[in-house]
């Protein structure tokens, strides 16, 4: 019975989410404005992996996408104009995937690390309130 028992206990400990390096996540936040929108390109490739995954979580998931359409998604969420540069960095990194001709990008679903699921948590109330401004907006 304690055997039984320590063994479940290891399993759930195992079970638990890795614990979080707040500063890496602190660093990516830095590069998002007030809105969750990418300000820059950041220049340290942990960053820019991260700042990737919050990117990652506003595209849909399960669903072909024409470049047009992923260069729209991810012009609405970053501030420098330049959704190529991501939207290559994005597939390097195996966060999408594409057919060798261009016309059918895809999100590749994965579990996001922990940082990274941290980020997009952050992100995710700032993102919110400016989708459903945006949506009220053009409503009026």
């Amino acid at each position: 019975m304690r055997s039984a028992r320590a063994a479940a206990q290891r399993l759930s400990r195992a079970a638990d989410d890795p614990p979080v390096d707040a500063r890496s996540v602190e660093r990516a936040l830095h590069q998002f404005d007030a809105q969750g929108r990418l300000r820059r390109w950041p220049s340290k490739r942990s960053v820019q992996t991260l700042a990737l995954w919050a990117l990652w979580a506003t595209l849909p998931a399960g669903r072909s996408m024409p470049e047009r359409e992923v260069n729209e998604r991810l012009t609405r969420e970053h501030l420098f104009d330049d959704p190529a540069t991501l939207r290559r960095t994005m597939i390097s990194c195996a966060l999408l995937s594409r057919r060798r001709d261009g016309t059918d990008y895809r999100r590749i679903e994965q579990q996001p690390p922990a940082e990274a699921k941290a980020l997009i948590k952050s992100l995710g109330v700032q993102r919110r309130a400016r989708w459903q401004e945006a949506k009220e907006v053009s409503h009026a």
